[in-house]
C-alpha cells in the first residue's frame, strides 16, 4: 500500500493496482456493496480485463498529456495492405512492420483510432478555451491520504491541476449539456471532482474552488463541450463519498457487504399508460 502523499511520477498501472479507494470504488459500492466487495475485496476476485474503449481513453490522455510517453508506449498498426496492390517491396516492409508489431511491448493502436486520436487533439488545439484550460498545469499526479472520520485510505488522479483549478479530460459519444448532465450523475464526475478538492486540501491546505471537465466526442467532426461542475453537486458529491467511505468502514469490520435489498416493486409510470 502507497503511504500519503503526492506522487508526480507514479505510473498509470501503479495507481490503479493500489487498494486505497478511489472514484470508481465509491461509485461500485453506491451501486452495490456487494459488488464493492466482489470488485475490491474478495481474494479470489478476477483479473479485471481491459476493454477497447479503456485503452483509447487511456491513449488519448497520455497523447493530450503527456506526449514523450505516448511516443514511446504506443504504435499504431497500418492498415491492411495486399501483395497485388502494393507491390512486392512495399508488401515485405508491410509484413516485417507487423511482425515487429507482434514482439514489440507497445501498446498497438489500431490505425483508425490513432488517426481518431491525432485529429480529437487538433480539435483541442482548435479550440482556445479547451487548449488554455489544458496548459501550464501539472499533469496526472497521484494523491493518497487516510481520510479523517472513517481512516480508509482514499485516492484521486486528477488529469489537469491549476492552483486555482481542477480539470478532468474526457472521452464521449455525445458531449451535449443534457447528456453530460446525465453522465455526470451516472459516472460520478461530481463526486471525482470532490475527491481531487478534497485531496489536495488534506495534503497541501489548498481549497480549490472550481471544477471542470472538458469533453471532446470520439467522432468527426469531435464536438467539445467544457462544462463547470457547479458548487452543490461537488457538495453533494463530498457529503456520498464521505458516508460511503464510513458505510464501507462499518461493512469490512461486520465483513458484510449487501447486494440489492428485498423490496416491492411496481410498475413504472411510462409502463402504466401505455
Amino acid at each position: 500500500m502507497i503511504n500519503p502523499g503526492i506522487y508526480p511520477d507514479l505510473s498509470n498501472e501503479a495507481y490503479h493496482f493500489d487498494p486505497a479507494i478511489s472514484r470508481s470504488g465509491i461509485i461500485t459500492y453506491l451501486d452495490s456493496p456487494y459488488k464493492y466487495w466482489a470488485n475490491y475485496i474478495n481474494p479470489n476476485r478476477p483479473v479485471k480485463k481491459t476493454t477497447d474503449a479503456m485503452i483509447f481513453g487511456s491513449a488519448f490522455h497520455t497523447l493530450i498529456l503527456e506526449l514523450p510517453k505516448f511516443l514511446e508506449c504506443y504504435v499504431d498498426k497500418p492498415p491492411r495492405v495486399l501483395l497485388k496492390d502494393v507491390g512486392r517491396e512495399k508488401y515485405e516492409k508491410y509484413k516485417k512492420y507487423c511482425e515487429y508489431l507482434e514482439v514489440s511491448e507497445k501498446i498497438v493502436l489500431e490505425f483508425d483510432d490513432y488517426i481518431n486520436l491525432v485529429n480529437m487533439k487538433e480539435a483541442l488545439m482548435d479550440h482556445p478555451q479547451a487548449w488554455d484550460l489544458i496548459q501550464g498545469a501539472t499533469y496526472e499526479s497521484s494523491y493518497f491520504w487516510e481520510d479523517e472520520h472513517s481512516g480508509l485510505m482514499v485516492k484521486s488522479r486528477p488529469d489537469i491541476l491549476h492552483s486555482n483549478i481542477i480539470v478532468d479530460l474526457k472521452t464521449c459519444n455525445d458531449a451535449s449539456p443534457k447528456t453530460f448532465q446525465n453522465d455526470m450523475a451516472k459516472y460520478g464526475n461530481y463526486i471525482q471532482g470532490a475527491m481531487v478538492r478534497e485531496g489536495v486540501r488534506q495534503l497541501t491546505g489548498v481549497d480549490i474552488p472550481t471544477v471542470i471537465n472538458i469533453c471532446v466526442e470520439k467522432t468527426y467532426p469531435h464536438a467539445i463541450g467544457i462544462y463547470i461542475i457547479d458548487e452543490c453537486a461537488l457538495e453533494h458529491g463530498h457529503q456520498q463519498f464521505k458516508q460511503a467511505l464510513l458505510d464501507i468502514k462499518r461493512d469490512i469490520g461486520y465483513n458484510k457487504f449487501e447486494s440489492y435489498p428485498i423490496e416491492t416493486i411496481n410498475l413504472p409510470a411510462w409502463a402504466i399508460k401505455q
